[in-house]
């Protein structure tokens, strides 16, 4: 069996998401709410779980932009998680994570990766996940 290890490297807040390593890597969209006065975020909501070969320059420019802010209400405000993932890897571990979290904005995902012989663990800066050491049968 083989285990992708998946670390995810820390969160950014809209306001600062061009300081997203521009890698390849799977992120997370948040929900989140920021506290100016206290400089805290929560975060609410996984809303949508993505890869790219350049994950800063496609969330600078995300084509999904206005779905992810119509989730939000007025005092919330959307965060990144990003993690590094090779590109021969991206897919198997982006459509993995859809899978097992099961995020609203994911709603349409299709695979047919065969996943039998795969275990995935996830760790560092990924909150609110449902599954960080998992298998999809």
């Amino acid at each position: 069996m083989h285990t992708y290890n998946i670390q995810f490297e820390g969160y950014w807040l809209d306001k600062n998401k061009t300081g997203i390593p521009a890698k390849s890597g799977v992120y997370m969209v948040y929900r989140s709410k920021y506290d100016s006065s206290s400089d805290r975020v929560t975060l609410l909501d996984i809303i949508y779980i993505g890869q790219s070969e350049n994950v800063q320059s496609k969330i600078v420019n995300h084509d999904r932009r206005n779905d992810f802010q119509k989730t939000l209400s007025a005092d919330e405000t959307l965060s990144y998680a990003f993690a590094p993932v090779s590109s021969q890897d991206i897919d198997v571990v982006e459509k993995a994570l859809i899978i097992s979290q099961k995020p609203p904005l994911n709603d349409q995902i299709k695979s047919n990766i065969d996943f039998s012989d795969k275990h995935f663990q996830v760790d560092g800066k990924c909150a609110l996940l449902k599954y960080t050491n998992f298998t999809i049968n």
